[in-house]
């Protein structure tokens, strides 16, 4: 199936390249342009700017120091005919749908980066829908082999800049371009959106923010930082709706402000030490053993009810049960599939995931085949996911790699995999095999998978310290059966998971 879409999709660009190649026919590229050869020497770098309303106001703020002399800026439509370029940038050749077409633009171009992406492209790009100047530029890039970069900050985090439900779509386009060779990263080209507290200042303000004055743009000169007479040390709640970041960890008032109406979770970055009695958010509450009963079960929701933990994370027999003891609480109900082997059949881990939804699990945590993994059957490996994701219906699933049996290569494999597979976190350990998490395997598994997945710490987090580490790593989850005594600050009685 991928060699027929890949094939559709070559002769797609090819018909036009042939449509729009009379546009670029009175296009003559500079007198010191190099021949139109991939293995030319002195191919030169490329950015290619969309219109990315978070942050258009800044691009064109910097876009003299975007690229060194002997590079190509190419500018979408949008950007080119609504915010014309009128400082002087020697040395850089400027292509807009004026100057040349797409595949023309392309000449003796080595690389792309895209510094500002708008979700537009993101979206045309993800689906090779060329009928942008800026989305064709990428689609005649992809076909012709040519490394994309994508270093846009509010696409790289889009958690931090847009509700839930936007950031999950932008996530999953993000995921398309990455199977089709595309790269997401932060780069020495890039644009950051501003702080969402960017006017917070003195003490009652944010810590972070000084009084600044941002570089004036073509657009919008302005000052940031600097609070209204009378009003200096606020935070100016009225000011940070209309920018973009979070206030979650430094900004006091604007915290308290959200919880008195009645805000029951704050998203705050891993910045700081968690306080003990805020664990619990992080925090699936488990009991996987084989012999829980029925009493025990209702033990471990109501606790979960009581210091409001994250999820409960029961066994498929037990769902229903802690379905309806958690009904009308804010608490999800997780459950493992595969568990603990990963060796059972794609077929049976979907059924068994479709089993739990129906019996009211909301999270899912599948154990990958590491067989498969260590087989290099690569392909396997991901299907086995996706089917499992594509089951979940969009409920969260989390992806046990069992790190203890994995070499380093193999678990940066296993990451990626799940990323490409659309999994929702990747997770350290089952707890029933030869180690659990450490704060090393956490940190790589954050590298890989960046900061729009989820990385969840299991095995062996029996006390506060240890899950404070974790998190320090990049863990956004934390697996415990210990749960009730880190959150207290206590040490755990006996053993556990």
């Amino acid at each position: 199936m991928d060699n027929i879409v890949d094939q559709i999709a070559r002769e797609v660009m090819l018909k036009l390249k042939s449509q729009t190649a009379n546009r670029g026919a009175a296009y003559t590229p500079p007198p010191d342009s190099p021949p139109v050869s991939r293995s030319a020497a002195g191919q030169k770098p490329a950015v290619l700017v969309t219109a990315n309303f978070k942050v258009v106001e800044q691009v064109l703020g910097q876009i003299g120091a975007l690229l060194p002399a002997g590079g190509k800026l190419i500018l979408s439509s949008y950007l080119h005919e609504n915010f014309p370029i009128t400082r002087s940038l020697p040395g850089v050749e400027i292509i807009t749908s004026k100057v040349a077409p797409a595949h023309l633009a392309l000449r003796d171009v080595r690389e792309i980066t895209i510094p500002s992406l708008s979700m537009n492209t993101l979206s045309k790009a993800a689906n090779l829908l060329a009928d942008t100047y800026a989305s064709q530029v990428i689609s005649f890039a992809l076909c012709e082999g040519i490394p994309l970069t994508v270093t846009d900050e509010s696409i790289l985090e889009a958690g931090r800049y847009f509700p839930a439900g936007v950031a999950r779509k932008i996530d999953a386009l993000r995921r398309e371009l990455e199977g089709m060779g595309v790269r997401f990263q932060r780069g020495a080209i890039s644009v950051k959106p501003e702080h969402k507290c960017a006017t917070c200042v003195g003490a009652g303000g944010c810590s972070s923010c000084q009084p600044t004055t941002t570089t004036a743009t073509p657009t919008s000169p302005k000052t940031t930082g600097v609070a209204p007479a009378g009003k200096e040390g606020a935070c100016l709640q009225e000011q940070c709706s209309r920018t973009y970041g979070s206030c979650a960890a430094s900004c006091e008032p604007a915290v308290k402000k959200v919880v008195a109406a009645g805000a029951d979770r704050i998203e705050k970055g891993l910045d700081a030490p968690v306080p003990a009695p805020e664990l619990a958010r992080f925090i699936d509450h488990t009991l996987l053993k084989p012999n829980a009963t029925v009493a025990e079960i209702t033990k471990l929701c109501e606790e979960a009810r009581q210091y409001q933990f994250a999820s409960v994370c029961v066994n498929p027999g037990h769902v229903a049960l802690a379905a309806k003891l958690l009904q009308g609480s804010p608490v999800k109900v997780c459950t493992v599939v595969g568990f603990p082997l990963g060796a059972t059949s794609t077929f049976t881990k979907v059924m068994e995931t479709r089993d739990c939804i129906a019996n009211g699990a909301t999270e899912i945590d599948m154990v990958m085949n590491v067989g498969a993994l260590k087989s290099k059957d690569y392909e396997l490996v991901k299907n086995d996911i996706a089917r499992v994701v594509e089951a979940a219906g969009g409920l969260c699933v989390k992806v046990i790699l069992e790190t203890s049996l994995l070499t380093e290569e193999e678990k940066i494999k296993a990451c990626e995999l799940s990323k490409l597979a659309g999994a929702d976190f990747v997770k350290t350990s089952t707890g029933f095999s030869t180690g659990g998490a450490t704060a090393e395997d956490i940190a790589l598994m954050r590298r890989v998978v960046g900061p729009t997945m989820g990385v969840k710490a299991s095995g062996g987090i029996r006390d506060t310290q240890t899950a404070q580490k974790m998190i320090a790593a990049g863990a956004t989850r934390i697996g415990a059966s210990a749960s009730v005594a880190i959150v207290k600050g206590e040490p755990p009685a006996g053993k556990g998971y």
